[in-house]
Protein backbone atom coordinates (compact mmCIF):
# COMPACT_ATOMS: atom_id res chain seq x y z
CA UNK A 1 0.00 0.00 0.00
CA UNK A 2 1.49 3.33 -1.05
CA UNK A 3 1.60 6.40 1.14
CA UNK A 4 -1.21 8.24 -0.66
CA UNK A 5 -3.64 5.30 -0.39
CA UNK A 6 -2.76 4.90 3.28
CA UNK A 7 -3.41 8.59 3.98
CA UNK A 8 -6.76 8.45 2.14
CA UNK A 9 -7.89 5.38 4.12
CA UNK A 10 -6.76 6.92 7.43
CA UNK A 11 -8.52 10.22 6.59
CA UNK A 12 -11.80 8.51 5.65
CA UNK A 13 -11.69 6.23 8.70
CA UNK A 14 -10.78 9.13 10.98
CA UNK A 15 -13.62 11.24 9.54
CA UNK A 16 -16.08 8.36 10.06
CA UNK A 17 -14.86 7.88 13.64
CA UNK A 18 -15.19 11.61 14.33
CA UNK A 19 -18.74 11.47 12.89
CA UNK A 20 -19.68 8.56 15.18
CA UNK A 21 -18.29 10.42 18.20
CA UNK A 22 -20.21 13.59 17.22
CA UNK A 23 -23.47 11.66 16.78
CA UNK A 24 -22.97 9.90 20.11
CA UNK A 25 -22.44 13.18 21.94
CA UNK A 26 -25.43 14.68 20.11
CA UNK A 27 -27.67 11.85 21.29
CA UNK A 28 -26.25 12.06 24.80
CA UNK A 29 -27.06 15.76 24.89
CA UNK A 30 -30.59 15.06 23.67
CA UNK A 31 -30.98 12.26 26.23
CA UNK A 32 -29.94 14.63 29.04
CA UNK A 33 -32.38 17.31 27.81
CA UNK A 34 -35.15 14.71 27.59
CA UNK A 35 -34.46 13.57 31.15
CA UNK A 36 -34.55 17.19 32.31
CA UNK A 37 -37.90 17.71 30.56
CA UNK A 38 -39.30 14.54 32.11
CA UNK A 39 -38.04 15.64 35.52
CA UNK A 40 -39.67 19.07 35.06
CA UNK A 41 -42.95 17.41 34.08
CA UNK A 42 -42.87 15.18 37.17
CA UNK A 43 -42.23 18.19 39.44
CA UNK A 44 -45.01 20.25 37.84
CA UNK A 45 -47.46 17.34 38.18
CA UNK A 46 -46.47 16.93 41.83
CA UNK A 47 -46.94 20.66 42.45
CA UNK A 48 -50.33 20.68 40.68
CA UNK A 49 -51.35 17.67 42.75
CA UNK A 50 -50.40 19.61 45.86
CA UNK A 51 -52.43 22.63 44.67
CA UNK A 52 -55.45 20.38 44.07
CA UNK A 53 -55.10 18.99 47.58
CA UNK A 54 -54.88 22.54 48.95
CA UNK A 55 -58.04 23.52 47.04
CA UNK A 56 -59.94 20.49 48.35
CA UNK A 57 -58.88 21.28 51.93
CA UNK A 58 -59.58 25.01 51.68
CA UNK A 59 -62.85 24.65 53.57
CA UNK A 60 -61.10 22.90 56.50
CA UNK A 61 -60.62 25.65 59.08
CA UNK A 62 -59.72 23.63 62.15
CA UNK A 63 -56.59 24.46 64.08
CA UNK A 64 -54.71 21.56 62.53
CA UNK A 65 -56.11 22.21 59.05
CA UNK A 66 -54.42 23.67 55.99
CA UNK A 67 -56.27 27.01 56.23
CA UNK A 68 -57.40 29.11 59.17
CA UNK A 69 -60.47 31.37 59.32
CA UNK A 70 -60.20 35.02 60.22
CA UNK A 71 -61.21 34.24 63.80
CA UNK A 72 -58.53 31.54 64.04
CA UNK A 73 -55.75 32.16 66.48
CA UNK A 74 -52.80 33.30 64.39
CA UNK A 75 -49.34 31.85 64.98
CA UNK A 76 -45.97 31.92 63.20
CA UNK A 77 -46.91 29.04 60.94
CA UNK A 78 -49.98 30.81 59.50
CA UNK A 79 -49.43 33.25 56.59
CA UNK A 80 -51.43 36.42 55.92
CA UNK A 81 -53.63 34.57 53.48
CA UNK A 82 -54.54 32.03 56.16
CA UNK A 83 -52.33 29.20 54.86
CA UNK A 84 -50.95 26.95 57.59
CA UNK A 85 -47.43 26.05 56.31
CA UNK A 86 -46.98 23.39 58.99
CA UNK A 87 -49.86 21.48 57.41
CA UNK A 88 -48.46 22.17 53.93
CA UNK A 89 -45.20 20.31 54.61
CA UNK A 90 -46.63 16.73 54.82
CA UNK A 91 -48.84 17.42 51.81
CA UNK A 92 -45.87 18.44 49.66
CA UNK A 93 -43.82 15.51 50.92
CA UNK A 94 -46.59 13.03 50.10
CA UNK A 95 -47.06 14.39 46.57
CA UNK A 96 -43.32 14.46 45.83
CA UNK A 97 -42.84 10.94 47.18
CA UNK A 98 -45.68 9.66 45.02
CA UNK A 99 -43.97 11.24 41.98
CA UNK A 100 -40.65 9.61 42.92
CA UNK A 101 -39.04 12.94 43.86
CA UNK A 102 -36.81 12.23 46.83
CA UNK A 103 -33.71 13.88 48.17
CA UNK A 104 -33.04 17.55 48.92
CA UNK A 105 -35.45 20.18 47.67
CA UNK A 106 -36.74 23.59 48.70
CA UNK A 107 -40.34 24.70 48.15
CA UNK A 108 -42.20 27.89 48.81
CA UNK A 109 -44.96 30.32 47.92
CA UNK A 110 -44.02 33.46 46.04
CA UNK A 111 -44.79 35.88 43.25
CA UNK A 112 -42.33 35.57 40.34
CA UNK A 113 -39.91 38.52 40.02
CA UNK A 114 -40.61 39.51 43.61
CA UNK A 115 -37.77 40.51 45.91
CA UNK A 116 -38.43 37.64 48.29
CA UNK A 117 -40.90 34.75 48.63
CA UNK A 118 -43.85 34.93 50.95
CA UNK A 119 -42.79 31.58 52.36
CA UNK A 120 -39.77 29.30 51.86
CA UNK A 121 -39.19 25.92 53.49
CA UNK A 122 -35.44 26.56 53.99
CA UNK A 123 -33.88 29.99 54.23
CA UNK A 124 -30.74 30.82 52.29
CA UNK A 125 -32.11 29.68 48.92
CA UNK A 126 -34.53 32.50 48.23
CA UNK A 127 -32.79 33.64 45.04
CA UNK A 128 -32.71 30.12 43.57
CA UNK A 129 -36.38 29.50 44.41
CA UNK A 130 -37.50 32.78 42.79
CA UNK A 131 -35.69 31.77 39.57
CA UNK A 132 -37.08 28.23 39.51
CA UNK A 133 -39.16 27.08 36.55
CA UNK A 134 -40.92 24.42 38.60
CA UNK A 135 -44.10 26.30 39.59
CA UNK A 136 -47.85 25.76 39.80
CA UNK A 137 -50.36 28.61 39.94
CA UNK A 138 -52.37 29.18 43.14
CA UNK A 139 -54.96 31.38 41.39
CA UNK A 140 -57.68 28.84 42.20
CA UNK A 141 -57.03 29.39 45.91
CA UNK A 142 -55.90 33.01 46.31
CA UNK A 143 -57.22 36.12 44.66
CA UNK A 144 -53.76 37.07 43.44
CA UNK A 145 -53.37 35.34 40.07
CA UNK A 146 -49.59 35.68 40.19
CA UNK A 147 -49.03 33.71 43.39
CA UNK A 148 -47.41 30.32 42.71
CA UNK A 149 -46.24 27.24 44.57
CA UNK A 150 -42.69 26.49 43.45
CA UNK A 151 -39.84 24.12 44.14
CA UNK A 152 -36.06 24.12 43.54
CA UNK A 153 -33.77 21.07 43.48
CA UNK A 154 -30.05 21.75 44.12
CA UNK A 155 -29.01 18.50 42.37
CA UNK A 156 -31.39 18.76 39.44
CA UNK A 157 -28.62 18.45 36.82
CA UNK A 158 -27.11 15.47 38.59
CA UNK A 159 -30.51 13.76 38.74
CA UNK A 160 -30.77 13.91 34.95
CA UNK A 161 -27.25 12.59 34.51
CA UNK A 162 -27.72 9.89 37.14
CA UNK A 163 -30.79 8.52 35.41
CA UNK A 164 -28.74 7.71 32.28
CA UNK A 165 -25.45 7.12 34.07
CA UNK A 166 -24.99 3.49 33.00
CA UNK A 167 -25.83 4.33 29.41
CA UNK A 168 -23.31 7.16 29.50
CA UNK A 169 -20.66 4.90 31.04
CA UNK A 170 -21.25 2.16 28.47
CA UNK A 171 -21.13 4.70 25.64
CA UNK A 172 -17.91 6.22 27.01
CA UNK A 173 -16.24 2.81 27.35
CA UNK A 174 -17.23 1.78 23.83
CA UNK A 175 -16.03 5.07 22.37
CA UNK A 176 -12.76 4.80 24.29
CA UNK A 177 -12.23 1.26 23.00
CA UNK A 178 -13.07 2.41 19.49
CA UNK A 179 -10.67 5.36 19.59
CA UNK A 180 -7.82 3.37 21.14
CA UNK A 181 -8.49 0.54 18.69
CA UNK A 182 -8.23 3.00 15.81
CA UNK A 183 -5.01 4.53 17.18
CA UNK A 184 -3.52 1.09 17.87
CA UNK A 185 -4.43 -0.10 14.37
CA UNK A 186 -2.71 2.91 12.79
CA UNK A 187 0.30 2.45 15.09
CA UNK A 188 0.50 -1.28 14.28
CA UNK A 189 0.20 -0.60 10.57
CA UNK A 190 2.98 2.00 10.66
CA UNK A 191 5.14 -0.34 12.77
CA UNK A 192 4.57 -3.23 10.37
CA UNK A 193 5.34 -0.94 7.47
CA UNK A 194 8.60 0.05 9.15
CA UNK A 195 9.46 -3.60 9.84
CA UNK A 196 8.68 -4.44 6.21
CA UNK A 197 11.02 -1.67 5.05
CA UNK A 198 13.72 -2.92 7.43
CA UNK A 199 13.31 -6.48 6.13
CA UNK A 200 13.55 -5.24 2.56
CA UNK A 201 16.68 -3.33 3.56
CA UNK A 202 18.01 -6.50 5.20
CA UNK A 203 17.33 -8.63 2.12
CA UNK A 204 18.98 -6.05 -0.15
CA UNK A 205 22.01 -5.91 2.10
CA UNK A 206 22.36 -9.66 2.52
CA UNK A 207 21.99 -10.15 -1.25
CA UNK A 208 24.70 -7.57 -1.88
CA UNK A 209 26.99 -9.00 0.82
CA UNK A 210 26.62 -12.57 -0.45
CA UNK A 211 26.99 -11.71 -4.13
CA UNK A 212 30.35 -9.99 -3.63
CA UNK A 213 32.29 -12.95 -2.13
CA UNK A 214 30.54 -15.42 -4.43
CA UNK A 215 31.52 -13.37 -7.49
CA UNK A 216 35.10 -13.05 -6.22
CA UNK A 217 35.34 -16.82 -5.59
CA UNK A 218 33.93 -17.49 -9.06
CA UNK A 219 36.47 -15.21 -10.76
CA UNK A 220 39.38 -16.61 -8.73
CA UNK A 221 38.28 -20.15 -9.57
CA UNK A 222 38.18 -19.30 -13.28
CA UNK A 223 41.68 -17.90 -13.04
CA UNK A 224 42.92 -21.09 -11.37
CA UNK A 225 41.62 -23.10 -14.30
CA UNK A 226 43.86 -21.22 -16.74
CA UNK A 227 47.09 -23.09 -17.64
CA UNK A 228 49.16 -19.91 -17.27
CA UNK A 229 48.07 -19.54 -13.66
CA UNK A 230 48.48 -23.22 -12.81
CA UNK A 231 52.03 -23.16 -14.14
CA UNK A 232 52.93 -20.37 -11.71
CA UNK A 233 52.95 -21.41 -8.06
CA UNK A 234 52.91 -17.77 -6.93
CA UNK A 235 49.77 -16.94 -8.94
CA UNK A 236 48.10 -20.18 -7.91
CA UNK A 237 48.72 -19.43 -4.23
CA UNK A 238 47.45 -15.88 -4.71
CA UNK A 239 44.10 -16.96 -6.18
CA UNK A 240 43.76 -19.87 -3.75
CA UNK A 241 44.29 -17.39 -0.92
CA UNK A 242 41.60 -15.14 -2.36
CA UNK A 243 39.18 -18.06 -2.52
CA UNK A 244 40.01 -19.03 1.05
CA UNK A 245 39.60 -15.46 2.38
CA UNK A 246 36.31 -14.91 0.57
CA UNK A 247 35.04 -18.28 1.74
CA UNK A 248 35.82 -17.32 5.34
CA UNK A 249 34.07 -13.99 4.80
CA UNK A 250 31.00 -15.76 3.37
CA UNK A 251 31.01 -18.22 6.28
CA UNK A 252 31.08 -15.35 8.78
CA UNK A 253 28.17 -13.66 7.04
CA UNK A 254 26.11 -16.85 7.14
CA UNK A 255 27.05 -17.23 10.81
CA UNK A 256 25.72 -13.72 11.51
CA UNK A 257 22.36 -14.63 9.97
CA UNK A 258 22.22 -17.88 11.95
CA UNK A 259 23.03 -15.96 15.13
CA UNK A 260 19.91 -13.85 14.50
CA UNK A 261 17.71 -16.95 14.33
CA UNK A 262 19.36 -18.35 17.47
CA UNK A 263 18.82 -15.13 19.40
CA UNK A 264 15.17 -14.96 18.32
CA UNK A 265 14.49 -18.50 19.50
CA UNK A 266 16.49 -18.00 22.70
CA UNK A 267 18.20 -21.36 22.18
CA UNK A 268 21.80 -20.21 22.47
CA UNK A 269 23.81 -21.67 25.38
CA UNK A 270 26.54 -19.74 27.14
CA UNK A 271 29.66 -21.70 28.03
CA UNK A 272 31.04 -19.95 31.07
CA UNK A 273 34.66 -20.13 32.09
CA UNK A 274 37.12 -17.86 33.80
CA UNK A 275 38.66 -15.55 31.20
CA UNK A 276 41.12 -12.68 31.31
CA UNK A 277 39.31 -9.81 29.61
CA UNK A 278 42.59 -7.97 28.93
CA UNK A 279 44.12 -10.99 27.17
CA UNK A 280 40.95 -11.30 25.09
CA UNK A 281 41.16 -7.61 24.17
CA UNK A 282 44.84 -7.93 23.17
CA UNK A 283 43.93 -10.84 20.89
CA UNK A 284 41.04 -8.98 19.24
CA UNK A 285 42.92 -5.68 18.93
CA UNK A 286 45.94 -7.34 17.33
CA UNK A 287 43.90 -8.84 14.51
CA UNK A 288 41.78 -5.70 14.15
CA UNK A 289 44.83 -3.42 13.85
CA UNK A 290 45.52 -4.91 10.42
CA UNK A 291 42.08 -3.87 9.15
CA UNK A 292 42.35 -0.34 10.59
CA UNK A 293 45.88 0.21 9.26
CA UNK A 294 44.57 -0.17 5.71
CA UNK A 295 42.85 3.17 6.35
CA UNK A 296 45.88 4.58 8.21
CA UNK A 297 43.96 4.45 11.48
CA UNK A 298 44.79 3.07 14.90
CA UNK A 299 43.29 1.33 17.91
CA UNK A 300 44.54 2.68 21.25
CA UNK A 301 44.34 0.50 24.34
CA UNK A 302 43.73 2.02 27.78
CA UNK A 303 43.32 -1.01 29.99
CA UNK A 304 42.91 0.48 33.47
CA UNK A 305 40.81 -2.25 35.10
CA UNK A 306 42.65 -3.67 38.13
CA UNK A 307 40.36 -6.71 38.27
CA UNK A 308 39.94 -8.12 34.76
CA UNK A 309 39.08 -11.77 35.45
CA UNK A 310 35.46 -12.58 34.62
CA UNK A 311 33.29 -15.64 34.15
CA UNK A 312 31.86 -15.39 30.66
CA UNK A 313 31.51 -17.09 27.31
CA UNK A 314 34.83 -16.29 25.65
CA UNK A 315 33.62 -16.71 22.06
CA UNK A 316 30.55 -14.48 22.46
CA UNK A 317 32.40 -11.73 24.37
CA UNK A 318 35.06 -11.76 21.65
CA UNK A 319 32.34 -11.38 19.01
CA UNK A 320 30.78 -8.53 21.00
CA UNK A 321 34.07 -6.60 21.09
CA UNK A 322 34.67 -7.29 17.38
CA UNK A 323 31.19 -5.96 16.55
CA UNK A 324 31.80 -2.74 18.48
CA UNK A 325 35.22 -2.23 16.89
CA UNK A 326 33.79 -2.99 13.46
CA UNK A 327 31.06 -0.37 13.94
CA UNK A 328 33.62 2.19 15.16
CA UNK A 329 35.66 1.55 12.00
CA UNK A 330 32.72 1.56 9.57
CA UNK A 331 31.17 4.75 10.91
CA UNK A 332 34.44 6.73 10.89
CA UNK A 333 34.40 8.42 7.48
CA UNK A 334 37.93 9.82 7.95
CA UNK A 335 40.97 8.11 9.43
CA UNK A 336 39.69 5.78 12.18
CA UNK A 337 40.74 6.91 15.67
CA UNK A 338 39.46 4.22 18.03
CA UNK A 339 40.09 3.86 21.74
CA UNK A 340 39.42 0.59 23.57
CA UNK A 341 39.51 0.99 27.35
CA UNK A 342 38.59 -0.88 30.51
CA UNK A 343 37.93 0.10 34.10
CA UNK A 344 36.19 -1.31 37.16
CA UNK A 345 32.85 0.00 38.44
CA UNK A 346 31.32 -1.56 41.52
CA UNK A 347 31.63 -5.34 41.00
CA UNK A 348 31.81 -5.07 37.22
CA UNK A 349 34.40 -4.63 34.52
CA UNK A 350 33.45 -2.04 31.92
CA UNK A 351 34.74 -2.33 28.34
CA UNK A 352 34.44 0.92 26.38
CA UNK A 353 34.89 1.40 22.62
CA UNK A 354 35.11 5.03 21.58
CA UNK A 355 35.48 6.58 18.13
CA UNK A 356 35.51 10.02 16.54
CA UNK A 357 33.11 9.11 13.75
CA UNK A 358 29.80 10.49 12.55
CA UNK A 359 28.03 10.00 15.89
CA UNK A 360 24.41 9.05 16.51
CA UNK A 361 21.41 11.34 16.91
CA UNK A 362 19.17 11.14 19.98
CA UNK A 363 16.34 9.64 17.91
CA UNK A 364 18.57 6.89 16.51
CA UNK A 365 20.13 6.13 19.91
CA UNK A 366 16.75 4.75 20.99
CA UNK A 367 16.61 2.36 18.02
CA UNK A 368 20.14 1.18 17.27
CA UNK A 369 19.77 -1.97 19.40
CA UNK A 370 16.70 -3.12 17.48
CA UNK A 371 16.97 -6.08 15.16
CA UNK A 372 17.87 -5.18 11.56
CA UNK A 373 17.92 -1.45 12.35
CA UNK A 374 20.65 0.54 10.66
CA UNK A 375 21.38 4.24 10.98
CA UNK A 376 20.65 5.84 7.63
CA UNK A 377 23.80 7.27 6.01
CA UNK A 378 22.47 8.26 2.61
CA UNK A 379 23.22 5.09 0.63
CA UNK A 380 22.10 1.64 1.63
CA UNK A 381 25.44 0.07 0.74
CA UNK A 382 27.93 2.77 1.71
CA UNK A 383 28.26 1.12 5.14
CA UNK A 384 28.02 -2.65 4.85
CA UNK A 385 26.17 -4.80 7.32
CA UNK A 386 22.88 -6.45 8.18
CA UNK A 387 21.80 -4.34 11.13
CA UNK A 388 22.36 -7.28 13.49
CA UNK A 389 25.58 -6.27 15.25
CA UNK A 390 24.24 -4.09 18.06
CA UNK A 391 21.17 -6.31 18.48
CA UNK A 392 23.58 -9.21 18.99
CA UNK A 393 25.72 -7.15 21.40
CA UNK A 394 22.78 -6.14 23.59
CA UNK A 395 21.25 -9.64 23.61
CA UNK A 396 24.50 -11.36 24.59
CA UNK A 397 25.53 -8.85 27.25
CA UNK A 398 22.07 -9.00 28.84
CA UNK A 399 22.32 -12.80 28.75
CA UNK A 400 25.50 -12.36 30.85
CA UNK A 401 23.46 -10.20 33.28
CA UNK A 402 25.37 -7.14 32.12
CA UNK A 403 24.24 -3.96 30.43
CA UNK A 404 25.09 -1.78 27.45
CA UNK A 405 25.17 2.04 27.32
CA UNK A 406 25.87 4.44 24.50
CA UNK A 407 26.97 8.08 24.66
CA UNK A 408 26.99 9.91 21.35
CA UNK A 409 26.26 13.16 19.59
CA UNK A 410 26.11 13.75 15.82
CA UNK A 411 29.52 14.74 14.48
CA UNK A 412 31.28 14.08 17.80
CA UNK A 413 31.73 10.31 17.67
CA UNK A 414 30.31 7.54 19.84
CA UNK A 415 31.21 5.68 23.01
CA UNK A 416 29.77 2.24 23.73
CA UNK A 417 30.19 0.76 27.20
CA UNK A 418 29.49 -2.85 28.08
CA UNK A 419 29.47 -3.85 31.73
CA UNK A 420 30.06 -7.45 32.87
CA UNK A 421 29.81 -8.85 36.41
CA UNK A 422 33.10 -10.15 37.79
CA UNK A 423 31.79 -13.08 39.83
CA UNK A 424 30.30 -16.29 38.47
CA UNK A 425 27.03 -16.19 40.42
CA UNK A 426 26.16 -12.77 38.98
CA UNK A 427 26.38 -14.23 35.48
CA UNK A 428 24.35 -17.38 35.96
CA UNK A 429 20.70 -17.17 36.92
CA UNK A 430 19.08 -20.22 38.56
CA UNK A 431 17.07 -21.04 35.43
CA UNK A 432 19.83 -20.36 32.92
CA UNK A 433 21.19 -23.29 30.97
CA UNK A 434 24.97 -22.91 31.02
CA UNK A 435 28.15 -24.94 30.98
CA UNK A 436 31.48 -24.26 32.59
CA UNK A 437 34.63 -25.58 30.96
Amino acid sequence: MNKRTFLIIVSITGFALAGIIFIQFYWIRNAVLLQEEQFDSRVRLALKGAVNQMYENKSDTCAEGLFCSRNCHRNDSVLNNGLNVDALKPLIKAEFSEAGLHGPYVYGIFIPNALKPEYISKHGFEEQLLKSNHVASLSCIFKNDQTVLGAWFPDERNRAMHSIFWWLLTCFILLTVLVFGFIFTIYSFLRQKKISEMKSDFVNNITHEFKTPIATISLASEMLLKPSVLSSETKARKYAGIIYDENVRLKNQVENVLQLATLDRGTFHLKYKSIDIHQLIFKVAESFQLLVKERKGSVKLLLNATNHQSYADSMHIENVIINLLDNANKYSPGIPDITLSTFNRNDHIVIAVEDKGIGISKENRKRIFRKMYRVHTGNIHDVKGFGLGLYYVKSLIEAHNGDVNVHSEPGEGSRFEISLPLDYLSHVSPNQDSHEN
